[in-house]
């Protein structure tokens, strides 16, 4: 005779072990998204501290943006790839912080905190597995791939800092630079002295978010 199939638990059971594993995430007091705002499934949103995030601004799927320590306000236009990180505190917990502290605060250090919490500005990309705890980065600034920006660094408008750099905690980046080679710096003087330019990358940038909203589904109703 074959062996009978193992009981299921009861639906009762099974939601019970459901609202267990839900209530691990803390709930930001509160969050404030612009009715334009794409969502992607599987992006998270945690903390204790409110979050805004501005209109047009795009979470890709498995983006983390928490509030644990501080607010997090994401301006208009931002766009957040696959697996990056936004918020004070969120790479506490990864091997970025160790490779972080090991490092002593680059030229531009600032000796104080600008403020709490983590603001981006305008039409910011934030790309694949970068982790941000920066206080403020400015409009049209890009953070590319495996990038770890520290607590209290401000970063300019129109800067790049290039794929797996380590910003050092209370770090400033003047507008216009590109950080390179781990800590090396140059300004762009074309972006610069051609205010088209930055126009015409701004434009660009918006036609992108209008392909997102083209191809990714929306999930945002799960945080409204």
């Amino acid at each position: 005779m074959s062996a009978q199939p193992a009981p299921r638990p009861s639906a009762e059971r099974r939601a019970s072990n459901l609202q267990k594993r839900v209530s691990v995430l803390p709930k930001p007091t509160s969050i404030i998204l612009d009715p334009s705002v794409l969502i992607a499934q599987h992006a998270q949103l945690t903390g204790t501290h409110p979050i805004t995030i501005g209109p047009n601004t795009v979470l890709h799927p498995h983006t983390k943006i928490s509030s644990v320590q501080a607010p997090v306000v994401i301006g208009e236009g931002v766009v957040v790839y696959e697996k990056a990180k936004i918020g004070v505190g969120i790479g506490a917990d990864t091997e970025s912080e160790s490779r972080r502290s090991s490092i002593a605060p680059a030229a531009g250090s600032r000796d104080s905190m600008r403020g709490d919490g983590t603001v981006l500005g305008p039409n910011v990309v934030v790309e694949s597995k970068a982790i941000v705890e920066a206080a403020e980065i400015g409009e049209g600034s890009v953070i590319e791939i495996d990038v770890v920006v520290g607590k209290g660094c401000v970063i300019g408008k129109f800067c790049t800092i290039s794929a797996c750099c380590v910003l050092p905690p209370n770090t400033t980046v003047p507008d216009f630079t590109v950080v390179y080679s781990g800590s090396q710096r140059r300004i762009d003087r074309t972006i610069q002295s051609r205010p088209e330019l930055q126009q015409a990358k701004m434009l660009m940038h918006a036609k992108q978010i209008e392909i997102f909203k083209k191809l990714i589904p929306n999930n945002v109703a799960k945080w409204t």
